[in-house]
């Protein structure tokens, strides 16, 4: 059985302040993908995707994501997003039911925990990669206390300390 990572994008891969979902929504919104390839290049901050990559690699999961960007972006324009900066194993592997649900009020905690149950299997491994700031309320949560957390620096995001923490609680739900 594959892991499900619940991925956040801002503070986690996302954390320029010049390219942003902002930018990404705008350059959907006008249809001209192609216009600023800088964008692309500079969206996602490249120790992120390098420890996103080798993640990956290890560990095969499917991806859920768990950002605000879902509220804003179809699954297509996802998809677009992470092929476009150099996520494209994220966009090939992205989980069938691929975002956390969306409603008034509920927190970060309580959308994963709406999805796990509507979608997870038992004994599925899980991951939350998630920032201090969207993903506060995921200290001390159930997420956080079966040791399903990992919470990036905001403005740091996702570097080798969060993927060898990431890593360890993988390979203690899969051994």
């Amino acid at each position: 059985m594959r892991p499900i990572i619940f991925l956040d994008i801002d503070d986690v891969l996302a954390i320029s302040s010049v390219y942003t979902s902002y930018q990404v929504i705008t350059t959907f919104k006008s249809g001209d993908l192609d216009a600023w390839p800088e964008l692309w290049q500079g969206l996602v901050f490249q120790e992120a995707r390098t420890n996103l990559m080798e993640l990956h690699s290890e560990f095969w999961p499917q991806y859920v994501v768990s950002s605000s960007w879902s509220n804003y972006l179809t699954q297509g324009q996802m998809r677009e997003v992470f092929q476009r900066s150099g996520l494209a194993f994220v966009a090939d592997n992205m989980q069938k039911h691929w975002t956390t649900p969306k409603a008034d009020g509920p927190s970060r905690p309580d959308e994963i925990a709406n999805w796990i149950a509507e979608h997870g299997q038992c004994g599925q491994p899980l991951l939350v990669i998630d920032d201090h700031d969207s993903g506060r309320g995921l200290l001390e949560s159930l997420l956080d206390q079966q040791s399903l957390v990992v919470l990036c620096e905001p403005w740091i995001g996702f570097v080798a300390s969060k993927l060898a923490e990431a890593q360890i609680k993988l390979r203690v739900q899969l051994s």
